[in-house]
């Protein structure tokens, strides 16, 4: 009788199966780390399985989708998730991607979809560099242990991962810090809304009513900077606690090999925070940072020409990225 139940919840959910889109229809591996009750998910893409000497880890911006949605009838969605740029990779390297904790690999529509509660706990900036911590440490002890050069690069939101990573974990031989805000993030936003003024987009005096509403709000998240219950911005307080560490702290602890990509006309971090790095490193005397402002460029890397048409620059920034550690940041 049970065989019997067995075989007709197979038969009954067998569709499913074929239809959901699984890691190996990616050519990725999923690994599996349980950490503090809850999955810590990972995925390696490689043509083969050799022994590697190079891992690449990408950190990925903020956002609460799952890898991939939708099914083999209808177009897939790749959220975060670098499909393209991983089957162009050197196959000398591994690639990995970690999913954030809380969040599926995948989910067949966005329909009603929402994040779990894991995910809105653990989604900040220390979590994640935690968790990749973990990882490295996993794939440098169980995977690639004969592993030389471990590169991470961090993108957007994964750009303050990456930072705060690289002074926990002494695994890691060289970072790329990307399209990131080398200040706190309450700066960041000050910095858009005096841009606002002096484009004449906003009165000197909205101007400050917006610095200073704004400022009423981060204190009123550090007067309980743990919560995950109470928002601000559209995220945790705990998040934006979190996103104000100042990367740049962080960077000037570290003595590997740093790159620093931006677009000059990035939407979303102002580019001048970027040369903010630079300046502190020339007044540290720090000789580890390279950097590369891609001119005309956005958040995404993605070029604009004065006729409209676009030009993406985002495989190029790592594969600059790649060029670098092959030559040792010469």
């Amino acid at each position: 009788m049970r065989q019997f139940q067995r075989n007709l919840l197979i038969l009954l959910f067998f569709p499913l199966l074929t239809l959901a889109q699984t890691p190996d229809k990616q050519k990725l591996k999923e690994y599996i780390i349980p950490d503090k009750g809850d999955t810590i998910r990972f995925y390696i893409h490689t043509s083969d399985h050799l022994t590697k000497e190079k891992v690449f880890l990408y950190l990925q911006g903020s956002g609460d989708l799952p890898i991939v949605n939708g099914d083999d009838k209808e177009p897939c969605c790749y959220n975060n998730y670098p499909k393209k740029l991983m089957a162009e990779f050197p196959k000398d390297y591994a690639f990995v991607y970690i999913q954030k904790v809380g969040l599926p690999y995948y989910a067949k529509t966005l329909n009603n979809y929402t994040p779990s509660q894991t995910f809105i706990r653990r989604n900040n900036v220390l979590e994640r560099a935690e968790t990749a911590n973990k990882v490295i440490n996993y794939i440098k002890k169980k995977i690639y242990p004969n592993a030389k050069t471990i590169a991470v690069l961090g993108h957007s939101e994964g750009s303050d991962v990456v930072a705060k990573l690289a002074t926990i974990n002494k695994n890691i031989t060289h970072i790329c810090f990307s399209a990131g805000n080398a200040t706190p993030q309450i700066f960041n936003d000050i910095l858009f809304i005096r841009r606002q003024m002096q484009e004449a987009k906003l009165s000197a005096a909205q101007a400050q009513d917006k610095i200073d509403e704004l400022m009423k709000g981060y204190n009123q998240v550090y007067q309980n900077p743990d919560s995950v219950k109470d928002y601000f911005n559209g995220d945790t307080y705990k998040w934006n606690t979190a996103i104000n560490e100042p990367p740049i702290e962080n960077l000037l602890k570290l003595k590997i090999p740093i790159f620093v990509t931006i677009g000059s006309h990035d939407d979303k971090v102002p580019v001048e925070t970027s040369d903010l790095i630079t300046a502190e490193f020339i007044r540290h005397r720090k000789t580890n940072l390279k950097s590369k402002v891609y001119l005309n460029c956005n958040h995404n890397f993605e070029e604009i020409k004065e006729d409209g048409t676009k030009i993406n620059h985002w495989k190029e920034m790592f594969f600059d990225f790649l060029n670098l550690i092959e030559k040792d940041f010469k």
